[in-house]
């Protein structure tokens, strides 16, 4: 079976309908809230300088993300940490032939964290070193490593390694369609993200500062990269299943 990217995203479409209620309850405790309690609770992320090639200003600018990482990071790496888990539940759902409870679902995402969260962070690490240098080439690399988690939840014994050369390997051929898709759900939630983010400096300024609306503009802030999680999730689920009926 190969798939056009319009035709990858129609079916993971068809798959989040169908276990939509699943999907939308598990993504809402672990992805979006935990990621809406940071946006909340954490200092936004200093801003670039204005002249960021002014040797004295990039080091003030360094100085202060480090002061930053030092009160806030462990915040970031939680919900992170929480997010990867709640992935990793709805994985061994979508997966499981013989139907996982969602407890589990949870018991078992639980006990192989470790192994979730070694593949989440070394696909990354190289698709945000990609999309820091020309977003194309980080997606790419996203596209190839995108069956390596659904791999690890459909099968107990592999581990990370093995599961992103599977991965690899499950994505010849298809690696364009995939490039597409995600480029598409890319764009998407960069067309909504940009404003809030604009939005969200203004809001943070002195003097400026409206708590109802900015809670209303970190929450859209959270929810829409849980979404994205969520849709690259459900696309990597697909390929992963068409690349296994291909006895790839």
């Amino acid at each position: 079976m190969s798939l056009t990217f319009a035709g990858l995203l129609s079916v993971a479409w068809r798959l989040f309908r169908r276990d939509r209620t699943l999907v939308l309850r598990l993504a809402a405790l672990f992805v979006f809230l935990p990621a809406f309690a940071a946006l909340l609770l954490c200092d936004p992320l200093p801003p670039l300088p204005p002249a960021p090639r002014d040797e004295l200003m990039m080091r003030a600018w360094l100085a202060a993300v480090g002061d930053w990482g030092q009160s806030n990071a462990l915040f970031y790496l939680l919900a992170d940490l929480l997010a990867t888990y709640g992935v990793a539940a709805i994985a061994l759902l979508l997966l499981d032939p013989d139907r996982l409870t969602v407890g589990q679902a949870l018991g078992q995402a639980l006990a192989r964290l470790w192994s979730f969260v070694l593949v989440s962070v070394a696909v990354a690490v190289p698709v945000g070193l990609g999309l820091w240098l020309l977003v194309l080439p980080g997606l790419y690399v996203q596209a190839r490593l995108i069956a390596a988690l659904p791999a690890l939840a459909r099968h107990p014994a592999l581990r990370a390694g093995p599961a992103l050369r599977l991965s690899w390997k499950l994505t010849k051929g298809q690696d364009w369609a995939i490039t597409g898709a995600l480029v598409t759900l890319f764009l998407a939630q960069w067309v909504v993200v940009s404003p809030l983010l604009s939005a969200d400096e203004a809001l943070r300024a002195p003097g400026s500062g409206d708590p109802v609306l900015l809670a209303l503009v970190d929450a859209l802030l959270a929810l829409v990269p849980a979404a994205y999680a969520v849709a690259v999730l459900l696309v990597g689920v697909v390929v992963y299943r068409v690349g296994a009926s291909r006895g790839s």
